[in-house]
């Protein structure tokens, strides 16, 4: 018998003129690693991207034009 986890994914939401940010990497939060933060860019020619923590936790980016 396999074991698998369905795991809730990460969506962060930048300001539409935001081209550099800091996100906080929720999975890391939660297992208690000191410095649970991610840097990225995206150019404002896109509107999403998949980052991922330095621990390897993915966490989608949606730029805001809502």
């Amino acid at each position: 018998m396999a074991s698998w986890a369905v795991l809730t994914e990460q969506i962060v939401w930048i300001s539409p003129l935001a081209t550099g940010f800091t996100v906080i990497c929720e999975r890391c939060s939660e297992l208690g690693e000191l410095f649970p933060s991610v840097q990225a860019n995206l150019s404002l020619d896109h509107l999403r991207t998949t980052i991922e923590c330095p621990r390897g936790h993915s966490i989608r980016v949606e730029r805001d034009g809502r």
